[in-house]
């Protein structure tokens, strides 16, 4: 009996011990597997860091700027407005409108403005016109225009409309503030007179922001496209014309007679001369004739 008792103590504690073990290497498991989960997912951060800060891997795309980041960057870049101004001697008035005409829509551009004078006559033909173009072609299109015609005259003007830009942007940022405040003052209860004073604020306000906008709205415009100003004449124009025969005779009748008017004037000019110092020539005359008549009479006596 005793014997049995001891036997069935011994197999308690077996198992007890076996049991122990058993569970003493699961939790060896789990801990490892936890550890292998933690350092996986700190590997994971430590990808993610270096990818943001060296960039993507490669065969992966980077991702795209946002719409903020693309507008601070267009406001920190210089805000140019050029402009050109082009004459031009051609052969024909209406080719050259042609030309450029074309030269404007290959580059993206458009003629804002075109006025012909006596297009009809080449000898008088002349034209004005206004281009307008992106400003990242406003030298290609320069060069191009150039080629169209001789050059006769050839400026350009550039202007920088970055502080103009800024502080229109901050005057009209401050005006929208102000007037979402006035909205939030109207939405309150109060007086008639405060209701009807906010109003007139309000309407202040909005006339001031919509002339900002439309300022930078040109302002944006002039950067964004560059107007060239072409001149045109005809070369025809300018070339020397040959006088008919006609004409020739007809010129040399008016200076023959202009040169009779002239020196008949001339000739009463003298008579009126002649008429007004009369008696100094008079008492010349007789001074002289006295003194001749002394010396033939100083001539007879000394002769035998």
């Amino acid at each position: 009996m005793r014997r049995n008792t001891v036997a069935a103590v011994l197999a308690a504690c077996i198992v007890l011990a076996l049991a122990a073990l058993a569970g003493s290497k699961l939790q060896q498991s789990g801990s490892s597997s936890a550890s292998s989960q933690l350092e996986s997912v700190s590997v994971a951060k430590r990808s993610g860091m270096a990818a943001d800060l060296y960039g993507a891997p490669q065969g992966q795309a980077m991702p795209a700027p946002t719409a903020r980041a693309q507008a601070n960057d267009s406001l920190a870049a210089p805000q140019i407005a050029r402009t050109g101004k082009v004459s031009l001697f051609v052969g024909s008035v209406d080719n050259a409108v042609a030309s450029l005409t074309a030269i404007a829509h290959r580059q993206s551009g458009d003629v804002f403005s075109l006025q012909v004078d006596n297009a009809s006559a080449a000898a008088n033909a002349s034209g004005e016109m206004d281009i307008r173009v992106p400003a990242q072609r406003f030298e290609e299109t320069m060069s191009a225009i150039g080629q169209t015609g001789k050059i006769r005259e050839r400026s350009v003007s550039a202007q920088d409309l970055t502080g103009n830009i800024t502080d229109s942007s901050a005057r009209l940022r401050n005006l929208r503030r102000t007037e979402a405040d006035i909205r939030k003052i109207m939405d309150r209860s109060g007086t008639v007179g405060q209701v009807l004073n906010a109003e007139n604020q309000l309407s202040q306000v909005r006339e001031q922001i919509e002339t900002l906008e439309s300022d930078l709205k040109t302002m944006h415009s002039q950067v964004v496209y560059s107007t060239i100003s072409v001149t045109l004449e005809a070369e025809a124009a300018n070339a020397p014309v040959e006088p008919k025969a006609a004409s020739q005779l007809a010129t040399a009748w008016h200076a023959a007679l202009h040169a009779l008017s002239q020196t008949t004037v001339a000739l009463i000019a003298f008579l009126l001369w002649l008429v007004v110092f009369a008696p100094y020539i008079v008492l010349v005359a007789i001074a002289g004739l006295v003194i001749y008549a002394q010396l033939r009479k100083r001539r007879g006596v000394l002769q035998p």
